[in-house]
């Protein structure tokens, strides 16, 4: 990402309706299926400014990597230390030493991402849990994609293909961000008549962005439960199968 998004992200992420929306998602299907587990060993590869390690120590033990020195002092910044340099498909930890691994909007900024999935897959011990958040539908690429070096936006069966590929089962995938697609839609195209920088890293004005972030709360039960069949975004839990 550029140097500028990671402040921005900072200063965002804990109140902008679409990072409320993601966590809620992600959260709850953890806290579903993990089944109160409170000892597991966890990375979080592209951590960003650190929030989410911050979280993810409900589980037990998290640590997160980035690529980005500037995201890891948002993160000290934040109070989260347990934060290293390095790049998704080169991670320097030992086979199998984590129970979880995830990667919230991540994948789509690597190149290799059939790479970096058998990267994760490796860093898993037995029966692993992997938790991917990412963009979806190629046709919504746009030029905040290139700003923030997004290579895809995935369908939900490439993204299937890949994980499957890579040695995980699918134990739920879905789209995500159905009920607010059409009110981006209208937002892309108002800011094309109206331009403004940066203009998707701005949390709404209220009671726009509380009316959004509940509209993400209503949705994440069908996503979480029955799934929804189209979508912004895409969120996939799997486990690395039996050998």
């Amino acid at each position: 990402m550029e140097l500028q998004a990671y402040a921005d992200l900072f200063e965002i992420e804990e109140h902008m309706w679409w990072y409320q929306g993601r966590r809620r998602v992600c959260f709850d299907l953890l806290d579903r299926h993990l089944e109160g587990r409170c000892d597991l060993d966890i990375l979080d590869v592209g951590c960003g400014t650190g929030l989410n390690v911050s979280l993810l120590r409900r589980y037990g033990r998290a640590q997160g990597v980035d690529m980005s020195e500037e995201a890891l002092k948002f993160c000290r910044l934040r109070g989260v230390h347990e934060v290293t340099l390095h790049l998704a498909e080169e991670l320097p930890f030992t086979d199998q030493s984590f129970e979880l691994v995830t990667a919230f909007d991540v994948i789509e900024h690597i190149e290799d991402d059939r790479n970096a999935l058998l990267e994760f897959r490796r860093l898993l011990r037995p029966r692993g849990w992997l938790l991917v958040y990412t963009p979806a539908l190629p046709w919504l690429y746009n030029d905040h994609d290139r700003k923030v070096h997004h290579k895809r936006r995935y369908l939900k069966g490439e993204l299937r293909e890949k994980l499957e590929e890579a040695g995980f089962e699918i134990v739920h995938l879905s789209y995500v961000n159905l009920f607010i697609l059409p009110v981006v839609l209208a937002a892309r195209a108002a800011f094309k008549i109206f331009p403004r920088e940066h203009a998707e890293m701005e949390v709404p004005r209220e009671p726009l962005n509380t009316l959004f972030a509940k509209l993400c709360e209503w949705e994440s039960t069908l996503v979480n439960s029955v799934g929804l069949p189209y979508g912004m975004t895409l969120v996939a839990l799997a486990r690395l199968r039996p050998e």
